[in-house]
């Protein structure tokens, strides 16, 4: 999630336990796990390294596995031991520390990115994506928690905040389960057996999902509000575009897209890029890849997205691919910059 949910969430942490350790002040102990809590995401660094390899393998990889979660917390603590000259903080850091790098690590787990949680051992990625990436109800809970907990000077109030943040948490999951089920009674009126159904949180209200039904090589998406009958507030230009994207089950609308595009005729040059060495990233990253787009003229493009991430009525988010500029020119490997049209980056593989 992103960076002040997890502040957010490590701070009221530390309000709610803080009165159990007696070596730091309340001020020390949300400083460190405020501080830990938004630490496993300093592997954004490696987007500017490579962007290919931060999406597949650094991001939420090391710095967000449960087996190195003792080194990290380890480091915290003894960088704080060391900046307050006092080596018996050491320890009380190191636990305020693990907690807020477990909060990080729940949260994160909760969206659809996928977390490297037993890295090294095991470069499986584990993810629930029942939490958007940005969560309106989740920041507003844990801030009014944490404020109140802060005036008040006491602890319930941070102890009824994530109280209500698990409670959020799990009534989301209960949402995806309901979308899901629609996902697949819509499947089983139209004669399709999946092979995979998935329901994954929107942006904008926690009634909004994607819906992904998953028949062969072929990807059937919706994009369901599950609040049909509630009121709307009036949400400005371009997220307004957006939210109306969003329909009950009884309007849903159903759109099809292809892993290797839906010309038979181009899906054979399609897949050849699609297995090139070079994406070998890619193909790890992606859990439903799909044709994004193909780009004639000066230069022919070819380019994949993961649907897990694109929103209705805007660009495809994670764009990459292949362009050469003729028939006896090579391939060579390049992204697409975020909400562009055809921004590009050229990019070097290790693959």
């Amino acid at each position: 999630m992103d960076a002040l949910a997890h502040a957010l969430l490590g701070a009221t942490l530390a309000q709610a336990t803080s009165a159990r350790c007696a070596a730091l002040t309340p001020r020390q102990c949300l400083a460190v796990c405020s501080s830990a809590a938004i630490f496993p995401d300093i592997d954004f660094i490696g987007f500017l390294v490579d962007p290919l390899r931060f999406l597949a393998e650094w991001h939420q990889g090391p710095t967000h596995s449960l087996i190195l979660l003792p080194l990290w917390a380890a480091l915290i603590g003894g960088a704080f031991a060391l900046a307050a000259r006092r080596r018996a903080d050491f320890l009380p850091a190191c636990a305020f520390a693990a907690v807020g790098l477990a909060s990080h690590i729940v949260l994160d787990l909760m969206t659809a990115y996928g977390t490297a949680l037993f890295h090294p051992l095991s470069q499986q990625r584990f993810w629930i994506g029942s939490l958007f990436l940005v969560d309106p109800v989740f920041l507003l809970i844990a801030l009014g928690a944490l404020v109140a907990s802060l005036r008040l000077r006491k602890r319930w109030p941070a102890l009824a905040g994530i109280a209500l943040l698990a409670l959020y948490a799990g009534g989301q999951t209960l949402q995806q389960l309901r979308a899901s089920d629609i996902a697949r009674q819509w499947a089983q009126a139209n004669g399709i057996v999946p092979t995979r159904v998935a329901a994954l949180a929107q942006p904008l209200s926690p009634f909004n999902w994607k819906l992904l039904v998953v028949d062969g090589e072929r990807y059937h998406q919706a994009h369901l509000k599950l609040d049909a009958g509630a009121a709307a507030l009036p949400i400005p230009w371009p997220l307004g575009e957006l939210a109306r994207a969003y329909r009950p089950p009884e309007r849903l609308v159903w759109q099809l897209r292809y892993r290797y595009g839906a010309d038979a005729a181009l899906q054979p040059q399609v897949q050849a890029r699609w297995h090139d060495p070079r994406f070998a990233s890619y193909r790890r990253f992606a859990l439903f890849p799909a044709l994004s787009r193909i780009d004639r003229g000066g230069e022919t493009c070819i380019w994949f997205t993961d649907l897990r991430y694109d929103l209705p009525t805007l660009p495809d988010t994670f764009r990459y691919g292949f362009c050469r500029g003729g028939e006896t020119l090579p391939w060579r490997l390049y992204r697409l910059r975020y909400f562009s049209v055809d921004s590009r980056q050229g990019l070097k593989s290790v693959d």
